[in-house]
């Protein structure tokens, strides 16, 4: 009979190991749009919060 304790550190481990993953491809993929989008902001001169409220919500 399997042990229903390794059976959930073997899950959770696994788990983590994808969450640490999910973290780092989400800042790695953020820390390129936001660097893509920059000239831009910066030409519009508009503050941080404003300039990707309005390209969020397409105005």
């Amino acid at each position: 009979m399997i042990n229903i304790n390794a059976f959930f550190i073997g899950f959770v481990v696994i788990n983590a190991i994808a969450l640490a993953l999910l973290v780092g491809f989400a800042a790695v993929e953020a820390t390129r749009f936001f660097a893509a989008n920059r000239k831009q902001r910066i030409a519009r001169h508009e503050p941080f919060g404003r300039y990707y409220s309005r390209l969020a919500l397409g105005h």
